[in-house]
């Protein structure tokens, strides 16, 4: 699932149209967790590859630099830019909207703090992690950075619980009758961001840390 949502820009609309979870199984199959659900796997890949943009090709993982170099460029850096909008139109949207029974009480304070702590974690990987991994594989070393690499998976695993909290939040990303443009605008802006850190995570739990573990 992970694979996918990183191949398929917009797959997890794909997913939640077929009430699929995604968040909590991305190291496992599209045929698994579509036979859990008693759905047909076939009907959900045809979807997938009706989206507009295709297939998106991923980088070589026995390329280190160009790996690292796509997931700062493509998570990274777009993490940071998506989160630091949805804050302020959060915030817009609990003020204007704050009487509406559906209004998304709290949502700015749980962007602010997942902002803080994926940038945390993001400059523990910028500064050290990588680094440590492109010189590994430069220097064809056969140790390992499995310590470093669990204190990473354990963040992953709160990113985890931060991404229920929007979507307990959002109803998951489910717009009220009559919602304004802005409204919409940020529902649409946090789907992306799960979407974009459900991927993120799962390139780098299932595919760049086993190769250094």
């Amino acid at each position: 699932m992970g694979g996918l949502i990183a191949c398929f820009p917009g797959a997890t609309l794909v997913f939640r149209q077929h009430r699929v979870g995604f968040c909590c199984h991305a190291d496992q199959t599209l045929a698994e967790v579509a036979k859990r659900k008693e759905l047909d796997p076939r009907l959900i890949a045809d979807d997938l590859c009706q989206l507009p943009k295709g297939p998106v090709p991923l980088p070589d993982i026995n390329d280190t630099d160009a790996f690292i170099d796509f997931i700062l460029s493509r998570y990274h850096e777009v993490h940071r830019d998506d989160l630091a909008e949805l804050i302020a139109l959060s915030r817009e949207i609990e003020i204007v909207h704050g009487d509406h029974p559906e209004a998304p009480t709290g949502l700015a304070d749980a962007l602010l703090e997942m902002a803080e702590q994926l940038d945390m974690h993001m400059a523990k990987e910028e500064n050290v992690l990588f680094p440590a991994m492109r010189e590994m594989s430069r220097n064809k070393s056969n140790t390992t950075l499995a310590m470093p690499i669990h204190c990473m998976r354990e963040d992953h695993e709160d990113h985890g619980k931060a991404i229920h909290r929007l979507q307990k939040l959002t109803n998951n990303c489910s717009l009220p009758d009559g919602a304004c443009g802005s409204w919409r605008r940020l529902y649409s802006g946090i789907a992306k961001l799960i979407e974009d850190l459900v991927a993120h995570m799962y390139l780098e739990n299932s595919v760049l840390f086993p190769q250094f573990e």
